[in-house]
């Protein structure tokens, strides 16, 4: 196995656009959030349904980011996922304590698990991930191109084609099928799930094998991603169209759904195409997008989105993107200001933890 590659600045733009999307996505979601406030059949509910749809692939990015990089590497170090899951820690006691003192509101255990636990799902299924792809890694090389590529095959179907017409038949029946998906008793859960990051890592990891002149060009790929895009919005709205369903209740955003797949691996296609010298201010940014993801949730909560998503449509697109820009120079400088205090704490752990915190397959 060969060590980890140079950062490249090209993907690090893809993960930053990532970590924006991320954002427009709890923008909508959260309570009193966009979808709240825009009125059925509205040009800014279209407008928000567009930028949902443009953004939902995110954390499907990030993944297949991970499997395209470390898909070489076997070699681990538990110093890693612990420095991500004490940073979500420290995020979130310094929420808690910046409501006591700021907004003077008081703020239960179960608020504290709330930070730590339900918004960063992603954090504990990614460090699952992380310690099981070197096993992963070890199989995928010793299979040949066309076992690679069957098991991509199988994998997509079995674990994204498969589940999501199963959802499609619970959505419209109105039936559980309880047990009749491939993930889990409970259905495919819209992707939440280690199977769905294990099946975006090895798409991931047959991208970096792909033959640079087997890639399609710029144009063709542009030409997939936003059919893929129109066709996920009409979907989107086909399953509102159903009686005693709301829009924005829509299989069609479900993280396993084919198409949020297809389009992630599309988009990070057409990034890898994209010829970026190495940007050190690209890169720097970049490395705050973990910070993003943490924070962003605790802090869209105060755009006050649901009179905006209401109001004037210029207005409306300007409060999406001061907003992104904002949380995100905000998370960013809290990045800064972290690693100024995690550096010496880590290296103090460092040369304390060196016994049995790494691993190679």
């Amino acid at each position: 196995m060969s060590q980890r590659p140079l950062r490249e600045s090209n993907i690090e733009l893809l993960r930053i656009l990532s970590a924006c999307g991320v954002i427009m996505l709890h923008y909508n979601s959260v309570k009193n959030g966009g979808f709240a406030g825009a009125a059925d059949g509205s040009i800014n509910q279209f407008i928000l349904v567009l930028l949902e749809t443009f953004s939902i692939c995110a954390v499907n990015v990030f993944v297949l980011i991970t499997g395209y990089f470390m898909c070489k590497v076997n070699k681990r170090d538990g110093l890693k996922p612990l420095s991500l899951v004490m940073q979500v820690i420290v995020f979130a006691l310094i929420t808690v304590l910046a409501k006591r003192i700021f907004l003077h509101q008081s703020s239960s255990i179960d608020d504290l698990f709330e930070y730590i636990f339900s918004g960063n799902w992603f954090v504990y299924v990614f460090v699952a991930l992380y310690f099981i792809s070197p096993f992963i890694n070890i199989a995928w090389e010793k299979l040949d191109v066309s076992g690679r590529k069957l098991l991509i095959g199988i994998s997509f179907v079995l674990f994204s084609v498969y589940p999501t017409v199963i959802d499609i038949l619970k959505y419209w029946s109105g039936r559980q099928l309880a047990g009749s998906s491939t993930i889990g008793i409970d259905g495919a859960q819209a992707g939440y799930t280690i199977v769905n990051f294990a099946l975006v890592y090895l798409i991931g990891a047959g991208i970096r094998d792909m033959d640079e002149k087997h890639v399609p060009t710029v144009g063709h790929l542009l030409f997939w991603y936003i059919l893929s895009i129109l066709v996920t919005v009409a979907w989107s709205y086909a399953d509102g169209i159903r009686a005693g369903k709301n829009i924005y209740d829509t299989i069609a955003w479900n993280y396993n759904n084919p198409l949020i797949i297809s389009q992630a691996a599309l988009l990070f296609m057409m990034f890898r195409k994209i010829k970026i010298t190495n940007n050190r201010i690209i890169n720097a940014i970049a490395g705050g997008t973990f910070t993003v993801y943490i924070l962003n949730l605790r802090l869209v909560g105060f755009l006050d989105a649901k009179r905006f998503a209401g109001g004037d449509t210029p207005l409306l697109i300007l409060h999406i993107i001061g907003s992104i820009i904002g949380i995100y120079v905000f998370s960013y400088i809290c990045y800064v200001l972290y690693l100024f205090i995690k550096r010496p704490i880590y290296k103090m752990i460092s040369e304390k933890w060196y016994r049995n915190r790494r691993f190679t397959v």
